[in-house]
């Protein structure tokens, strides 16, 4: 990726200048999933809030292009790390911009001492593919879910 990036820190001051990326990526396919503005601002400004959280974005002329986010645990071995959220925008995609986010990602991470990495994505989507070509793999935990 030859791309000119810099590297954003996210955090609650300027996670809402992520939302139309948000949209731009989770609005169309193959996740067609409806976001409007107001709930995605309240989405990611929700996620800054929480204890650990931490992210990075990708900037190309000043604008985001990719974003990452989610927040640390301490578990039982050290810190894990849950990705909530991670996009790129639809015309950079599969083009490395990804790649070279969560490798930046995780070098962060491991300065603060993080040892492991999990999140959820659906198996048909490209994304399961992109996150098994960073070395992710599927794990024994099932997610359950209930509408009430």
């Amino acid at each position: 990726m030859t791309q000119p990036f810099a590297t954003a820190v996210l955090t609650a001051a300027n996670i809402a200048d992520c939302a139309d990326l948000y949209l731009g990526v989770f609005n169309a396919p193959p996740w067609n999933d409806g976001w409007e503005h107001g709930a995605v601002v309240e989405r990611l400004t929700a996620f800054m809030a929480f204890p650990g959280a931490r992210g990075l974005a990708l900037l190309l002329d000043g604008a985001p292009v990719a974003m990452v986010l989610g927040w640390k645990e301490r578990w039982v071995n050290g810190w894990t790390f849950h990705i909530k959220e991670m996009c790129v925008t639809r015309h950079l995609q599969r083009q490395g911009a990804g790649a070279v986010l969560m490798r930046a990602l995780e070098d962060v991470l491991r300065t603060e001492g993080v040892v492991s990495l999990n999140l959820q994505t659906l198996e048909e989507t490209p994304a399961f593919g992109f996150y098994e070509g960073l070395g992710y793999r599927k794990g024994r935990v099932v997610m359950l879910g209930k509408t009430i």
